[in-house]
C-alpha cells in the first residue's frame, strides 16, 4: 500500500503577486500613518511636559528643595523658549539658574521646529511643599503647524498646587 504525498505551497507567481499586494497595501499605510503621528505630536510633548512636572514636584517634596523647570541658556532660565529644549533640576542656589551645587535631574527633547510651544512665565519652580512658588494657574498651549488651512493644538493648564489638566483649545492661530 503506498500513501500518495502531496505537496502543499505556493508556486513563485502566487509569491509575487502575494509581495505586490502586500507593498501596495503597506504604501497605502504608511502614508497615512505619518499624518496620524503628527495629529497625536501635541498629546505626546504635554506627556512629556506633565511627567516632568510630576517629577519636579514630587522631587521638591521629598528633598525639601525647591526644583526648577525651564529652557536654559547659559545655565539660566529663558523666556519664550518652551520649544526649545526643557531641563528639570533641584535649585539650591539662585533661583533659574542652574549653578555647581544645582542637580540636573531630567532633560526633555525639543519639539520639532514646525510646531510651537508657549507659556507665559521663564520658569516653573516648586517648593519644598509641592506648591507653585509666586503664582497661580498658567496654562502651555501646543499648536501644530498649519495645515489645510486650519490649526489644531492642545493646551495643558497647571494649577498651583502643581497638577496639570491636557484639553483642546482655539487659541492656536489660523
Amino acid at each position: 500500500m503506498t500513501i500518495s504525498k502531496k505537496c502543499a505551497g505556493l508556486t513563485l507567481l502566487e509569491i509575487l503577486i502575494i509581495l505586490a499586494l502586500m507593498g501596495v497595501f503597506l504604501s497605502l499605510a504608511l502614508s497615512s500613518y505619518g499624518e496620524i503621528i503628527s495629529e497625536h505630536r501635541p498629546e505626546f510633548a504635554l506627556k512629556q511636559l506633565k511627567r516632568a512636572l510630576a517629577l519636579a514636584r514630587t522631587q521638591a517634596a521629598s528633598t525639601g528643595s525647591k526644583t526648577t523647570i525651564c529652557h536654559l541658556d547659559n545655565n539660566r532660565c529663558t523666556a519664550n523658549a518652551w520649544h526649545k529644549e526643557v531641563t528639570v533640576f533641584i535649585d539650591r542656589g539662585e533661583l533659574k539658574v542652574l549653578d555647581k551645587d544645582d542637580v540636573r535631574l531630567y532633560e526633555l527633547p525639543a519639539i520639532p521646529k514646525q510646531d510651537s510651544l508657549a507659556y507665559p512665565r521663564p520658569a516653573i519652580i516648586f517648593n519644598y511643599d509641592a506648591s507653585i512658588r509666586g503664582f497661580t494657574n498658567g496654562t502651555f498651549i501646543y499648536c501644530l503647524a498649519e495645515q489645510n488651512d486650519e490649526s489644531k493644538g492642545l493646551e495643558m493648564s497647571v494649577s498651583n498646587a502643581g497638577r496639570a489638566r491636557i484639553r483642546d483649545t482655539d487659541k492656536c492661530p489660523l
